[in-house]
Formats: C-alpha cells, structure tokens, sequence
C-alpha cells in the first residue's frame, strides 16, 4: 500500500481538479441564467494511512459535495420583503393612473370644468334672454355632465383591468404551486440516496421569489419534503397542490362588470393576504375608504356618484321652481340618461309615491323631500347624470326667474343667481364625507388621490430600496463572478498539472525501479 501511497494521493489530486474545473466552468456558462447560484466543490482529505515507526501519511484529497453558495437567512428576507414590494408596487402604478386621470390642476380638469360652467351662469345673470348666454351655459353643462360620464368609465375601465389582473394572479399561483409541486418530486428522487440537486433546487427558489412578490407565503423544508403555505394554509405540501379558486359576485358600482374574489378551491375558505400584488390589487379594485378599508377606485367612484348626486338634488331643487322664457316653468336641470321631467316625475311617483310637483324644496327635512333625495340616490350616478332632455330640446326651459313677474319678467334673474349662490353653498355636501361646497369637495377628492398616490410611491421606493439591498448582498455570495472563476480556472489548471506532473514522476520512478536497476555490469 505504502508504494502506491503516492500515486493514490497524486490521482486524488488530479480528479478533485478536475471537478473543480468541471464546476468553474459550469458557474461561467451560467453567469447570466436568472435564478442561478454559484457552486463550489467541497473536498476533505482522506484517511491519513499509518505507517508503523513512522506516523501518519496523507493520503490525498476527496471530493465529497458539490454545494450552491446560499445564505439562508437572506432568502428568508428576500421572500419576506418580496410580496409588500409588490403589493406597493401594484398600488403606486394604479394611483398614479388614478391621479392622472383627474388631471389637476389644468383646462381639462373638473374644477376647470365647474369655473366655466359657473362663468356661464354668471355672464346669464347679467343678460338673462341672450341666446348666446343660455346656449353657453347648456354647453357647458353639458361638458360638465360628459367630463363625469367620461371619468367614471375611466374608472370603470381601471377597475375593469385590476379585475383582470386578480384572475391572472390566481393563475399564475396555480401554475407556480404545479411547477413546484413537480420540481419537489424531481428534487426527492435524485436527493434521496444523499446526492445534491443544485441546479433543480435553484429553478424552485427562482419560482418561489416569484410566487412570494404575488403572494405573502411561508416556506419549511423537513424531512427532504418542501412546503408552501399562504396565511397558514398549505399550497404545495410536497408533490401536493392545494389551488386556488375564483368565484365572481356583482360590482355595485358597474353592473356590466363581475368582480373576481379568491377562495381555497377545497373548503370555500377565504384566502388570508397580507402583503402581494394580489392583495395590492384587490385592494385598489375594491377599496371604498369604508372603516379601515383602502382607498382604491371603488372610493373614487362613490365620491364621483356623491358629487353627481348633490349636483342633480340641489340643482334641480332651484331649478325646478323657477321659470324660463315663454313662461315655462317646472323644469330640471339635470337628471340621468337624459329624462325630461315628465319621465322622471313618473319614476319618482312610482318609486316613492310622491310626485315631483309635491316635493316641499324649501324643506330638505320633509318627508317628500327625503323620497326625492331617495330616489336620486339610487338612480343618479356619474356615469348617467345629463342634462334634462328638456334643457336639451329648448333653451328657453333655462329657468332664469324666480318668481313670476308678468311682462317685465323676461330680464328677472333672481332664480341664476340662486343658481350661483350654490358654488359657495356650505351646507351642498351635507350629509356627505366631505362636506363643504362643491369646490371643497373636488378639492378633498384630488387631495386624497394625490396623498394616496405619494404614499403609495414613498412605499414602493422604501421596498425597492430594502430589495435592492438584499439582492445585492445576495448577489455577492451567490452570484458568479467572472474574474473570481477565470482566477479558479487558472488555480485549478496549475493544480491539474501539477498534479499529472506528479503522476509523470511516480511513473518514471517505477520505470526506473522495475525496468532499470540491476542491469549495470549484465
């Protein structure tokens, strides 16, 4: 054994080098692969071999693993941090939409809209019976009541896409859950007779960093079996799936459009979010600012609905009793998909029982006041407030009189000016949150967009910030460096030489012992 210690030693030396270029290599050629970890072989020396009166003689080195460069602690943080990256994320990029649909402050903006629509008014006041004036104020009422109808399916249209997007988070959790689920089975297979798979184990974490920016999960390896949970439930345990199931249910806000919930699809359980860009979508689709609820387009849409709401109640409550050229009287202003007032009087009766003529104005705490207010609630909304088709089909059913005041009326512009005094009416929001004016309430509607879109990008940069650092410091242990691997290359080549060098001794020692000694003086 002792005379072939050497070259027992030397071979070790050559095949630990050989592994190690073997894996160098592999590390280069997988340099720019998403996901991938850097492996580095594991060796130990052999057992040393005794020799007696002597002492111990190494006998080489063996390559026992060949392991990816990991820290788990950092995947932890990695997977932990991921999902509120995404829920942020997802909230950021829907405000920011949000906030420039509003587009304030410019000439398309509402309140620009609501200036001239009061201009209008006002130059009416001032020459009651000028065509030109009471063609102004329809056309700028009407811009008004389109810039409403406008922005309201805008939102529609942004809840329409957030509502996609749930049914393809789902999906894509199913699918990651599947992919995992057989990366588990592969994984078992090769790892039960104690082997390692590297680049399979790698392909799963890239799946679960993945699934964690979608979804808060939890994440424990025990007895060779890997499992994902979500809010305490399991979603992959081993090579088994529990998926995740989409029920629909009716969208108060816009009945053309189902919304998406998401369930367990075995046990109808609710799923538990706290953090994702699941829960950051739903949370922006649904979010009504109700409790401790999120303000997301379900919030601006109420407050959309509130503002055409008080414009067609309070309006309409001063309009309607006052009187316009050619002694028509009894018109509103604003009403929804376009109703005259006989159509709508013959709503309101059928509703409430009360007809319009009946309705006591000069008191909002009447009874047929409050069938009135009732009734608008449930029917007005953004997307239907119009002009009256009465404003529509005559100018002269502009009610610029307030009472009637015989042949000397048509100049009268007592009920415009009521008509005005409603901008800096302080009680118009009364039972509304907020209250104030009209402009109070544009304004409170734009402040909470803008402080809710800047939180949302404030938050996103946070995490972007704290990602940033985990990756990096990720990056530097696991990820491949080039020069550090062209630099093991060359050390593990010099080693591989040196190591056939040694053999090429060894072999010319023994050629010398065997083939040439004792053949001096033949």
């Amino acid at each position: 054994m002792s005379g072939w210690s050497g070259f027992y030693t030397a071979v070790s030396g050559l095949y630990s080098s050989q592994k190690s270029l073997h894996t160098a290599s592999h590390n280069i050629a997988n340099a720019n692969t998403q996901g991938y970890s850097r492996q580095q072989v594991l060796s130990r020396t052999n057992s040393a071999f005794m020799l007696p009166g002597v002492g111990m003689l190494g006998m080489g080195t063996a390559v026992y693993d060949i392991s990816r460069v990991r820290d788990s602690y950092l995947d932890f943080k990695v997977t932990n941090e991921n999902a509120p990256l995404g829920e942020w994320q997802v909230k950021s990029q829907s405000l920011t939409e949000i906030e420039s649909m509003f587009n304030e402050p410019s000439d398309s903006s509402f309140r620009q809209y609501m200036d001239d629509f009061f201009v209008s008014l006002e130059k009416l006041s001032i020459n009651p019976s000028n065509g030109s004036h009471r063609g102004s104020v329809r056309q700028m009422a009407l811009a008004l009541t389109n810039h409403l109808n406008e922005t309201a399916h805008n939102l529609y249209d942004i809840q329409k896409n957030l509502n996609f997007g749930v049914r393809t988070k789902v999906k894509e959790i199913n699918d990651y859950a599947e992919q995992i689920s057989d990366l588990n089975n592969e994984i078992y297979k090769i790892e039960v007779d104690g082997k390692t798979a590297n680049d399979l184990r790698d392909r799963r974490d890239l799946l679960v960093g993945k699934l964690s920016k979608i979804v808060n999960i939890q994440t424990s390896e025990r007895d060779e079996k890997f499992r994902v949970t979500i809010g305490g439930i399991t979603l992959v345990n081993h090579v088994e799936t529990s998926k995740l199931n989409i029920i629909t249910v009716d969208n108060k806000y816009n009945p053309d459009e189902k919304l998406a919930q998401v369930e367990w699809e075995t046990g109808n359980q609710p799923l538990k979010l706290e953090s994702g860009e699941l829960k950051g979508l739903l949370e922006v689709r649904d979010g009504d600012g109700q409790g401790d609820s999120y303000r997301g387009v379900a919030f601006y849409i109420e407050r959309l609905d509130e503002f055409a709401r008080k414009l067609v109640e309070k309006f309409n409550a001063v309009h309607y009793n006052g009187t316009g050229l050619n002694s028509s009287s009894n018109k509103l202003f604003f009403s929804f998909d376009q109703k005259n007032t006989a159509d709508f009087d013959s709503q309101l009766s059928t509703a409430t029982g009360t007809a319009l003529s009946a309705v006591d104005f000069t008191n909002t705490a009447s009874g047929t006041y409050g069938n009135y207010k009732s009734f608008i609630a449930n029917n007005v909304r953004a997307d239907n407030i119009s002009l009256s088709g009465d404003i529509l089909s005559s100018l002269d059913n502009i009610a610029h009189i307030a009472a009637a005041s015989g042949d000397n009326g048509v100049e009268n512009n007592e009920n415009v000016l009521k008509l005005i005094e409603l901008r800096h009416d302080n009680f118009f929001f009364d039972d509304t949150t907020p209250q104030g004016t009209p402009d109070d309430f544009l304004k409170a509607i734009l402040s909470n967009v803008a402080v809710d879109s800047q939180q949302a990008g404030r938050m996103s940069q946070n995490q972007n910030v704290i990602m940033y650092n985990i990756k990096r410091n990720q990056d530097s242990i696991s990820g491949v460096s080039l020069d550090e691997e062209m630099s093991n290359i060359v050390k593990f080549q010099h080693c591989y030489n040196a190591s056939a060098r040694i053999i090429s001794t060894i072999d010319e020692i023994y050629d010398v012992t065997i083939n040439r000694l004792g053949l001096v003086g033949r």
